[in-house]
C-alpha cells in the first residue's frame, strides 16, 4: 500500500512537470492543453486495458508491479531530452500548416504520445495488476482492500499535487523534479520485486488455478456481481468518470475565479479535490457494506443533493477573503485561508463523488478474474473522464456559464442516482425511499438564486481587498480559454477583467497603456515593417501601435472573450485596430506564436497581467527572451511590461537580471506607476529626425496628446550600468529565472501580500536611487 501511495504521488508531479515542459513546446491553449491531457489519459486507459488483460497471466504480479515502476521512472527521466527533440518536429508542423487547428491538434497529439505512451501505459496497468496481489478472495477482505487501495493512490496524487506546488518544483525546478520522481519509482520497482520475489511462488500459482476454475461454477459468480452485469457497470463507469471531471473542469474554472491564479492556487485546489476524492474511495466499503445494492445509488443522490447545497457558497466566498484580508496579513496564513475556502466548498460533493468508482471495483474485488475486470473498469472510467473534461470545457461551460454547468452536474447526479436505483437487486423500498435524494437535489437547484456576479469578480481573492462595486456588469463571458471575463462600468468608465484581475480601462490607465507602445517606438529609427503584440486586453496599446506605419501588425491573444469585449466596449481606445487591414489576429498564446513563427520582427510589445498569473512567468524567463531575440530583425526591439507594485527587490531584480543575459541594451521606464522594460542588441538610441518625422502623424498626436515623443525619455529610470548596479546591490546571490527553475512563478506570488501603495512608493523610491541622469545625452541622437 505505501508503495503505490508514493507512486500516487510521483504520477502527479509527472503531471505537472511534463505539462509545464509540453506547454512550452504546444503553447498555453485550452486546445493544446487539452490534447496532452487526453493524450495523458488515453495512454493510462491502453495500459489499464493491458495489465487487465494479462494480470490473470502473471504468476507474480508485485514483481510485475516492480519492472512497470522501473520502467516508468527510466523513461520519464529522459523525457526532457525526448522533449526537446520533438520541439523542432511540431515547429517543422505548425508552419506547413499554420492556422489549421485539426492538422495542430493531431500533431500536438502524435508528438506527446511519443513522449509519454511508455510511461503512462505503465502507470495505467498497475491498479489492474495489484489488484492481483489484494483482491481476488471471496469475502469482505478483497473488497475493502481493492477499495484502500485505489483511496491510497489518490491520496498519493493529493501528496504529489500539494509538495509539487509548494515544496518540489521551487526547490528542485522542472527536471530535477522529473528526475527525483523517477529515482522514486525505481526504488519502488525494486522493493516491488524484491518484496515479490520472497512471496512463496505457490500463492501466484494458487491464483492462477482459481482464475482457471473460476468459470466451472458459474452460478457462485452471479451473487458477487449482483444486479450490476458488467455491461451495467462499465456504464456506470464511464458516467463516473464523465460526471467526476466535468465537476472538476466547472469547479477548477471557479476556484480560478475565487480563490486563485497561482501556481500555488492551482496546486493547493487540486490536492483538496484529490483529497476530498481519497476519503470517499476510503469510505465507500462501509457504505456499501450499510447499504448493499443501494450504495451506489445513495452515493449519487448524496453527491447531487450536497452540491445543489452548496451552491449558494460560492458566491459568499468573497466576503470570506475581504474578511480574512482586515486579520489574516502572511503569505502562509493567506494560504491556508484559501485551503479553507476550498475545503469548505469542495469537501461533502466531492467526498460523495469518490465513493462512485470505488463502489464499481468494490464489486468485482472478489471475483477470480479481478484483474481483467479492473481493467475494463478503468478504461472505460478513464475514458469517461477524457469526454467529460472536453465536451464540458468546450461546449456545456460556455454555454450555460459555470452555475448553469453546475445545475447540470446536479442533474446527472440525479439522473444516474435513480438509475442505479431502478438496477439496485431486491429493492424492496417504495419509489419516495428511492428517488427522495435526487428529487431533493433537483427541487434545491431549481430554487437557488442567480448568483451576484459583481461579488464574484471583485477578485477579493488577489490582494484580500477589493474597491467600490460597480454600477453594473456590462458583459459576463465563461470559457476555458480565458476564465471569466467581465466588463464593468462604473460612471462612464468601462473597466475590463480577467477572473477578477484588472486589465484595462477606457479611463485613467489609457495614458499608460498608450506608453506601452510609444516607450519602444521610438527607437525603431524607421524600422516599421512588422510588429506582434502579445496580449490584447482592451487594445489600447494596439490602437496606439496602429498609429505608426507599420506594413503588418500581428496580434496574439489567447482569450476569445477578450477580442469580443475590445471589440465592443473598447473600440474608440482601441482605435479601430482589430479591424485595420494591416492587423492579423491569432487566439493562441504569444509563446507558441513565437516559436512556429519564421521572425523578422522590428518590434514585440507585451501586454500582460501580473507575473505571478499561473504560466505567465514563462514569459519571463531567459528561454523565452532568447526566443524573442532569434525572431527579432536586426535592430528589434522588445517592450515589456512589468508591476510595480506587490512586488519584491529580489523578484524584480531577476527579471532585469534574465533580460540582462540575453540583451545588452535594457532600458526601465516608469509611466503611470507602471513599469515598462525595452530591450534590443543594439544600442537604445532614438533619432531625434526620425521622432520628429512620426510625431506629424495624425494618430501619434491623438495618442501622445500633450507630450512628445523626445519628451518620453524624461521618464526613463534606468539603462545600462544603473541597471546592473541596481541587480548587483539587490541582496542574495543574483537570479535568473528559466523554464527549468520557475524562479518567478513561485516567488512573485508572495508578493500579493504587500499593501499596494505601501509597495509601489517603496519601489520608485528605491529605484530612484539608481536613476540615469540625463536620459536623452544617452539615448537620443541626431
Amino acid at each position: 500500500m505505501t508503495l503505490f501511495l508514493v507512486s500516487g504521488s510521483t504520477g502527479l508531479l509527472y503531471e505537472v512537470a511534463f505539462g509545464k515542459l509540453l506547454g512550452y513546446v504546444f503553447g498555453a491553449t485550452a486546445y493544446a492543453v487539452s490534447t496532452v491531457l487526453a493524450a495523458f489519459m488515453g495512454g493510462m486507459a491502453l495500459g489499464a486495458y493491458l495489465g487487465g488483460k494479462r494480470a490473470a497471466r502473471i504468476a507474480r504480479p508485485l514483481v510485475a508491479y516492480g519492472v512497470l515502476e522501473i520502467l516508468v521512472g527510466l523513461v520519464v527521466a529522459v523525457s526532457p531530452a525526448a522533449l526537446e527533440a520533438l520541439t523542432a518536429a511540431y515547429v517543422h508542423v505548425a508552419q506547413k500548416a499554420p492556422g489549421s487547428l485539426a492538422i495542430l491538434t493531431a500533431a500536438r497529439g502524435a508528438l506527446t504520445a511519443l513522449v509519454v505512451i511508455v510511461p503512462t501505459v505503465a502507470m495505467g496497468a498497475t491498479l489492474p495488476i495489484l489488484s492481483r496481489v489484494v483482491a481476488g478472495e471471496v469475502g469482505d477482505r478483497s473488497r475493502r482492500r481493492l477499495s484502500l487501495l485505489y483511496a491510497i493512490n489518490t491520496a498519493g496524487g493529493a501528496i504529489g499535487a500539494l509538495t509539487s506546488a509548494y515544496l518540489v518544483l521551487p526547490a528542485l525546478g522542472v527536471r530535477g523534479t522529473i528526475w527525483a520522481a523517477a529515482l522514486a519509482n525505481v526504488t519502488i520497482g525494486v522493493t516491488a520485486i524484491v518484496a515479490g520475489s520472497r512471496a512463496p511462488a505457490a500463492a501466484a500459482n494458487e491464483a492462477n488455478e482459481a482464475k482457471e476454475e473460476a468459470p466451472k461454477p458459474a452460478a457462485s459468480a452471479a451473487p458477487e456481481h449482483g444486479p450490476y452485469h458488467e455491461n451495467t457497470a462499465l456504464a456506470f463507469a464511464f458516467a463516473s468518470g464523465f460526471i467526476v471531471f466535468a465537476a472538476e473542469v466547472v469547479e477548477t474554472h471557479l476556484l480560478a475565479l475565487l480563490i486563485g491564479n497561482s501556481a500555488y492556487a492551482f496546486g493547493l485546489m487540486l490536492a483538496v479535490f484529490l483529497v476530498c476524492l481519497a476519503i470517499g474511495a476510503a469510505r465507500s466499503p462501509a457504505l456499501a457494506e450499510k447499504r448493499g445494492d443501494r450504495a451506489l445509488a445513495l452515493g449519487l443522490g448524496a453527491a447531487a443533493i450536497s452540491l445543489a447545497v452548496t451552491m449558494p457558497l460560492w458566491a459568499e466566498l468573497p466576503r470570506l477573503f475581504l474578511f480574512a484580508g482586515k486579520h489574516v496579513h502572511s503569505w502562509a496564513g493567506r494560504e491556508l485561508v484559501r485551503a479553507l475556502a476550498a475545503l469548505l466548498i469542495l469537501a461533502v460533493p466531492t467526498v460523495f463523488l469518490g465513493t462512485t468508482f470505488p463502489l464499481l471495483l468494490h464489486r468485482v474485488a472478489s471475483m477470480p478474474d479481478v484483474g481483467a475486470r479492473v481493467g475494463r473498469l478503468t478504461v472505460v472510467n478513464t475514458v469517461g473522464t477524457i469526454f467529460g473534461s472536453i465536451i464540458t470545457g468546450y461546449f456545456i461551460l460556455p454555454a450555460l456559464g459555470s452555475q448553469g454547468t453546475l445545475l447540470g452536474v446536479v442533474a446527472a447526479l440525479a439522473i444516474a442516482s435513480v438509475l442505479a436505483s431502478r438496477v439496485a437487486a431486491g429493492d424492496k423500498g417504495s419509489a419516495a425511499t428511492r428517488f427522495a435524494l435526487p428529487a431533493a437535489a433537483i427541487v434545491v437547484a431549481l430554487v437557488l438564486p442567480r448568483w451576484d456576479m459583481a461579488r464574484m469578480t471583485n477578485g477579493a481573492n488577489v490582494y484580500f481587498s477589493a474597491g467600490p462595486p460597480p454600477d453594473r456588469i456590462e458583459m459576463v463571458r465563461e470559457d476555458v480559454h480565458g476564465g471569466v471575463t467581465t466588463v464593468a462600468r462604473r460612471a462612464e468608465v468601462l473597466t475590463l477583467y480577467t477572473n477578477g484581475k484588472f486589465q484595462g480601462d477606457n479611463g485613467p490607465e489609457m495614458a499608460a497603456q498608450r506608453r506601452f507602445a510609444h516607450f519602444p517606438s521610438m527607437f525603431l529609427r524607421g524600422n516599421e515593417k512588422r510588429v506582434l503584440v502579445i496580449g490584447l486586453g482592451t487594445g489600447t496599446t494596439l490602437g496606439t501601435i496602429a498609429a505608426y506605419p507599420w506594413e503588418r501588425i500581428e496580434v496574439a491573444e489567447i482569450s476569445p472573450a477578450i477580442v469580443d469585449a475590445s471589440r465592443k466596449y473598447f473600440a474608440e481606445p482601441a482605435r479601430g485596430s482589430l479591424d485595420d487591414a494591416r492587423t492579423v489576429l491569432s487566439l493562441e498564446d504569444g509563446r507558441n506564436h513565437l516559436l512556429v513563427s519564421p521572425g523578422g520582427y522590428d518590434l514585440v510589445t507585451m501586454e500582460l497581467t501580473s507575473v505571478w498569473f499561473a504560466g505567465a512567468a514563462s514569459l519571463y524567463s531567459r528561454e523565452f527572451y532568447e526566443l524573442v531575440r532569434a525572431r527579432l530583425a536586426d535592430g528589434g526591439i522588445l517592450q515589456q511590461w512589468v508591476q510595480l507594485h506587490h512586488i519584491r527587490r529580489r523578484e524584480l531584480a531577476a527579471i532585469v537580471r534574465t533580460l540582462r543575459v540575453v540583451f545588452p541594451h535594457v532600458a526601465l521606464f516608469v509611466g503611470g506607476s507602471q513599469g515598462i522594460l525595452v530591450a534590443s542588441a543594439r544600442p537604445l538610441v532614438a533619432s531625434r529626425a526620425e521622432l520628429d518625422r512620426i510625431a506629424n502623424l495624425s494618430g501619434i498626436q491623438e495618442t501622445l496628446g500633450a507630450g512628445t515623443l523626445p519628451g518620453l525619455l524624461d521618464e526613463l529610470v534606468a539603462s545600462g550600468e544603473e541597471l546592473d548596479r541596481f541587480v548587483a546591490e539587490t541582496p542574495g546571490e543574483p537570479i535568473v529565472s528559466t523554464d527549468d527553475n520557475l524562479f518567478l512563478e513561485y516567488a512573485t506570488p508572495k508578493g500579493n501580500v504587500l499593501d499596494y501603495w505601501q509597495s509601489l512608493r517603496e519601489t520608485l523610491a528605491m529605484l530612484d536611487g539608481y536613476r540615469t541622469p540625463n536620459p536623452a545625452a544617452r539615448h537620443l541622437g541626431p
